[in-house]
Parts: structure tokens; sequence; C-alpha cells
């Protein structure tokens, strides 16, 4: 085994001990309610519910200057638990973005999910395009104005409601940022929002977004339904036709479980699509080891492919920082880290008792003399904290 292997090994596990303790810790408390928001609808001339949960610790202090993702998805409050229970261990290993979750109900699915009229699948379908007005128009600025969110939606349905998200994707185009269909009801009309959809992509190469597709065994010849058929081959259709077109700017996802029910879809295809809408929000084991130069490369990336400004949070800094300092034996670098969350808050304790450590093993006196000396000043700390202090001080002083 070489050194390099050892120090990756050695990083990763601490990391991920970390980040597991820290998720075992709030396991329970990740799972906030919902509340639940009336919305006054001119646009559906009625009034709709719409369901709310915040990240963990949106509240806190120290995340006060966070904004985030908003997922929307329809049908609720059914599947809320569902989409909340999927993405917050994907949040506890940092295997995605915190999210604000909007569930957004309807008192009549087969009107509002359908793109055009059918009385012989719904006596009052037809209505997408109101519904979609409704969400732009009504439950979009309710979010934006009361919460802290970023310019980065996701829509996520299933079924009609998948069907819906296939019409908003080609329909709405910069409504949405990322689209979830699982099970999508793409038999519509005779297919008409696959053929819609390829045009669209055809028409507009270089759209930016992210279109993730799924389906059970509705399209297995044993399930005897002409309907399901219809939404296999119009999936299968859209993956083949987006595989052939020069998309730079699109990226996809299709799954296919030809073992599970329609009903099943969106618990395996919830995973599936975060996965696939965020297949490296962490950073890789290698930019760790590389140091801070790589780490920031790695956010500029993130950046760019989502649209905005991502920046790394104090915790990851502070994580790189020490992985520098205590495991690759690298203080030039850490300081990288502990400045950075320094700079970012003057007053962030753990970043600058560190910094003082990295200071020492660096023999420069002066530098940590003058970091002990900041946090000294400080009219926060405990008898123990003054203590530790002082007498790291002392040994400072004795260098």
């Amino acid at each position: 085994m070489t050194k390099y292997f050892w120090t990756i090994f050695f990083i990763v596990t601490a990391f991920f001990s970390a980040y597991a303790d820290s998720f075992k810790e709030n396991a329970v408390e990740r799972h906030l309610p919902f509340q639940k928001i009336p919305i006054p609808s001119s646009v559906l001339n009625e009034t709709v519910d719409i369901y709310v949960q915040l990240p963990f610790k949106y509240e806190s202090e120290f995340n006060q200057n966070y904004r985030y993702p908003v997922l929307y998805t329809l049908d609720a409050p059914v599947g809320l638990p569902l989409v909340s229970g999927v993405l917050a261990p994907l949040n506890g290993y940092n295997s995605a973005p915190q999210m604000i979750i909007v569930g957004i109900s309807t008192s009549n699915r087969g009107r509002d999910f359908t793109p055009t009229s059918d009385p012989n699948y719904e006596e009052h379908s037809g209505g997408a395009d109101k519904y979609l007005t409704f969400i732009e128009q009504d439950v979009i600025p309710y979010i934006e104005k009361h919460y802290r969110t970023e310019k980065f939606r996701i829509l996520s349905g299933h079924s009609y409601g998948g069907l819906l998200v296939s019409h908003s994707f080609h329909k709405r185009p910069n409504l949405f940022q990322a689209h979830f269909a699982n099970s999508p009801s793409v038999f519509w009309e005779s297919g008409k929002t696959v053929s819609d959809l390829i045009k669209f992509v055809k028409t507009n190469p270089m759209h930016k977004n992210f279109l993730y597709m799924n389906i059970g065994n509705e399209g297995n010849p044993e399930s005897d339904s002409p309907e399901g058929v219809q939404m296999l081959s119009g999936i299968q259709k859209i993956e083949r036709e987006l595989a052939n077109l020069n998309t730079p700017n699109l990226r996809y996802k299709f799954e296919y479980f030809r073992e599970e029910p329609h009903q099943n879809t969106p618990i395996y295809g919830t995973i599936g699509a975060l996965r696939g809408l965020y297949p490296q929000w962490s950073i890789p084991y290698e930019t760790s080891v590389e140091g801070y130069e790589s780490v920031l490369a790695h956010f500029k990336k993130l950046s760019t492919l989502y649209g905005y400004q991502i920046e790394p949070k104090s915790w990851q800094m502070y994580d790189e920082g020490i992985g520098q300092l205590s495991y690759l034996e690298n203080p030039a670098e850490a300081i990288k880290y502990f400045s950075y969350n320094i700079s970012q808050e003057p007053s962030e304790y753990s970043s600058r008792l560190h910094i003082v450590d990295a200071f020492v093993k660096l023999g420069k006196k002066q530098e940590a003399l003058k970091h002990l000396n900041i946090l000294l000043r400080r009219d926060d700390l405990s008898d123990e904290e003054c203590q530790q202090l002082t007498e790291k001080k002392s040994n400072v002083n004795l260098m």
C-alpha cells in the first residue's frame, strides 16, 4: 500500500465518520414537519394548499446567509415524507444540497395535470397550462418572497403528475431547472407530449436543464395495458432521440424498473433523480488531497453546472483544513482554509483556534500570537476556554 493510498483512506474515514455521527445525532430532528399554507389563486379561482418543509437548521444564526434550491413536488401531501426521507440522508452525507421542499396539492389532478382535453380518460381534462400558470404566478412568488431561495427550481411528479412535468419541460422551459418525471402518462393524446418534447430539444439544442424519466412494469407484455405500452415506447423514444442529439447543456437520466408496479416508481425514482442531478456534489477525495485551489475549482465547476453561485460552507472548509493540518501534515495549506472561514466570519472560533496550531507548526510565533490575542479578547469565552487559550499562549511564547 502506498502512502498516498493510506492518506486518502484516513481522510475519507475521518470525514465520513464525522458525517455519519452528525447525521445519526440529528436523524429525528431532520424530519421537520411540513407547514400547511393556503394559497388563494385567481388563476384557478380556488384556494390551493401548499406544504413547505424548510432545511435542517434553516433558522440557525449560522445559516442566515444561506439560500436554498427549491424542490416542488405535485400531488401533495402524498409523497412528501418520501421526498423528505430520501433527501435527508443525502444531505447528511453531503451527496446533495439542502433544499426547501414545497408540496403542491390539487383538487382535480385529471384536470390540472393533463395538457389537452380527452373525455375518454378525464371528463374535465386539459388544464395543465392553467395549473402551471398558477404555480408560476402564485406559488413560486410566495415561496421566493417568504424564504431564502436560490434561482434553481425542481419540479417532480408521478403518473399524471409526471405528464405535467414532461409538459412543463417544453412548454415552460425556464420555469424549472430540473424535471423529475416518474412513470409519466405520456400515452396522453397518442403521445403528443413525447413529440413536443423531442421537437423542443431539437429546436433548442443549447437549452440548459436536467431531465429524469422512469417507468415500472406498465409496458411489460404481462401487464396487458395499451397505455403502459405507449408510455414505455414514448420514454424509450425520448431517450433514443436525446442520445442522438448534440445537447451539451442538457443532462438527462432514464431508468427502467421492469419488476416494479406503477405506484412504486417514485420510491426508486426520487433517489435515482437526485443522484442523477447531483452525481458529485461533495468534494472528491482526490480534490481534497490536491488542496485549496482544487477545492475552490470544484465549487466553481458546480456553480457553472447548476447556474448559480455555489460557495463552500464553513464546515466544509474547516474539515478540509483539519485534513491538511492533521492528516497530510501540511500546515501552510491548512492556513488557507482557516483564513477563508475567518475572512467570511471574523468571529468564527474553531478556524481561528486551529490556524494558531498551523502557524505554530510553521514556527511563525507572531502570527500565532496575533490570532490567540484576538480569541482572548472575546467576551463569550467560558472559563475553561479562557484557561486553555491562556495556557496555549504561554506555550507559544516559549517558542
